[in-house]
């Protein structure tokens, strides 16, 4: 099983509970290979890597970020190192044909055995839905029919990507910047692979919104114009492979973070305990006020009220109005 990781050094204390969650939960895997492609991260936080690995089924290999992804362009909230996920198949040794990208804001409680089995000899890409509006899509250009994947969770088939060649006009249509929106290196990769990705249950990528509401007030929130089942819905919520942590208006969903009230909170803070991490202090919480009054709505008084709310906020007000603003 071939696994990759993608981080600056501040992330690199929650991506050690990722790693230490994937031993755990996958014991049974004759073989883990994590190529941790890093960008300033210290020899000091190298070596906790190497050690908290050291006599399991899994081998770590450092890379190094493309020093050329500091020139790109346009970043708002996402660090340069976001844009390896466009160029695995350039950055990976060319003997991986595959690979399993989990970016560090997830906790795995599940055996991976399955996702990483997934058939896309005939995909680039093995995602899950990430449940957006119209408005959303017609902003990036795409159909409204086309599924919009989330990228924290990905099954890659660098093979055929190298095979077809695509790195070379996947780099143009990142250079001329035209396809950022809200989710910046995302954006970009569902503009370049639509129509050209499988889409997988939720459960191997369960984002906060499912944790937050049931089907139908997620339908009212998200608007979405492609969506899961509702039996794969909550069978996300029930029985995840891997939970998460997506930045929400509702909950502070980072376990890092103080006053978390994600539901897997706790297991995070399980598996912290048995990594170099487990002594360092949490993150301190920016909520704000706004988000405060929303949390408090959502948890008092009416999860459809909220679901509603928000739903004209995130899938209308946001790609219609407010990208000028937040983008500015």
């Amino acid at each position: 099983m071939n696994i990759v990781f993608a981080t600056s050094d501040l992330f690199c204390k929650p991506a050690m509970v990722t790693i230490k969650s994937i031993l755990l939960s996958n014991v049974n895997a004759k073989k883990i290979n994590i190529f941790y492609i890093e960008n300033g991260l210290s020899e000091a936080n190298k070596t906790l890597l190497k050690n908290m690995v050291s006599g399991t089924n899994c081998n770590i290999e450092f890379l190094q970020m493309p020093t050329f992804f500091n020139d790109i362009k346009g970043l708002l909230r996402t660090n340069p190192i976001a844009y390896t996920y466009c160029f695995l198949q350039d950055i990976l040794p060319s003997s991986i044909d595959k690979v399993l990208l989990i970016e560090s804001d997830t906790i795995v409680v599940d055996s991976l055995d399955e996702l990483y089995s997934i058939d896309i000899d005939n995909f680039y890409i093995a995602a899950t839905d990430d449940l957006q509006s119209k408005y959303c899509k017609e902003k990036l250009g795409i159909d409204k029919d086309s599924s919009y994947f989330n990228s924290g969770v990905m099954l890659l088939n660098l093979k055929k990507m190298r095979t077809d060649g695509v790195s070379k006009d996947l780099f143009e249509l990142i250079k001329k910047g035209k396809s950022k929106f809200l989710y910046e290196v995302q954006d970009e990769m569902n503009v370049f692979y639509e129509h050209k990705v499988k889409i997988i249950p939720p459960r191997f990528n369960a984002t906060t919104t499912f944790f937050l509401f049931d089907y139908d007030d997620m339908i009212k929130y998200r608007w979405p114009t492609t969506v899961c089942s509702r039996a794969e819905y909550y069978e996300a919520y029930s029985h995840p492979a891997v939970v998460h942590f997506t930045k929400n208006q509702i909950i502070q969903p980072r376990p890092w973070i103080e006053n978390c009230s994600h539901p897997y909170a706790r297991f995070y803070e399980e598996v912290k305990n048995q990594t170099p991490a487990k002594d360092c202090q949490l993150w301190i919480s920016k909520r704000s006020v706004i988000s405060n009054i929303v949390f408090f709505i959502y948890s008092k008084i009416s999860h459809s009220l909220v679901a509603r709310t928000l739903g004209v906020v995130h899938a209308y007000l946001y790609p219609k109005i407010l990208y000028k603003y937040i983008l500015r």
